[in-house]
């Protein structure tokens, strides 16, 4: 199932009108090659995205294995991001944030948040993709919500009743927190709860481990 069949099925009325910018494919689990491959393509969208009134891009993931599981997705987040940050100068990763601070990712000068799809959601969330076992992003810039903020807000009830009328819970809590970053990775259960992708321990491991091989060894017999 492609993302465009996605926005079909699902409740929120601003989807299926949206104007998107060109989409990106990453096709192997070596996400950083990549992204890299389609900076300029991703760069382009947000230059443009103001001017030409886009409400969003999509990055879609093939490698089924990167949103197979929460763990899963919260590394391939924690992943996407890092890379950002190598890519483009604007994107940074803050030491410790608080849902009620500002911190948001930025390329091109245009402000933008991360809302994923992926295998691991089930059912009844708003975050369900419908059997395709690819994970996708949807990057919105924040100029579209700029551009629609007045319909949004009148309706903005409505959407979270029409969510709520199929079993699928919308977290109106989650979503008008301050800190866009914190909204990146949506919770399973209980959906109240932010997911710290940032403090992904299974990635702060395995860069452990990487600076440890790169690490000389030291001669033990010298050191006692």
């Amino acid at each position: 199932m492609s993302f465009d069949q996605i926005v079909k099925k699902t409740l929120c009325p601003f989807a299926k009108p949206s104007k998107m910018g060109p989409p990106v494919t990453v096709h192997t689990a070596d996400i950083e090659t990549g992204l890299r491959e389609h900076q300029d393509t991703i760069a382009e969208f947000f230059r443009t995205a103001r001017e030409r009134e886009y409400d969003g891009m999509v990055l879609t993931f093939a490698d089924g294995a990167l949103g197979a599981s929460l763990a899963s997705l919260t590394r391939l987040t924690r992943r996407f991001f890092e890379a950002l940050c190598e890519i483009y100068p604007s994107v940074y990763i803050a030491e410790d944030p608080e849902p009620d601070e500002t911190w948001y990712a930025m390329i091109e000068g245009e402000r933008f948040f991360v809302v994923s799809f992926a295998p691991c959601y089930p059912e009844h969330s708003p975050r369900y993709n419908h059997g395709s076992p690819h994970t996708y992003f949807l990057l919105q810039p924040a100029s579209t919500f700029e551009r629609n903020a007045e319909a949004i807000d009148k309706r903005r009830t409505r959407i979270q009743r029409a969510f709520q009328a199929v079993g699928k819970p919308y977290d109106a809590e989650l979503a008008n927190l301050e800190n866009d970053m914190f909204k990146s990775v949506m919770p399973i259960d209980p959906i109240d709860r932010p997911i710290r992708w940032w403090e992904d321990t299974a990635t702060i491991s395995a860069l452990r481990s990487v600076a440890d091989a790169e690490r000389p060894p030291v001669d033990l017999r010298k050191a006692g």
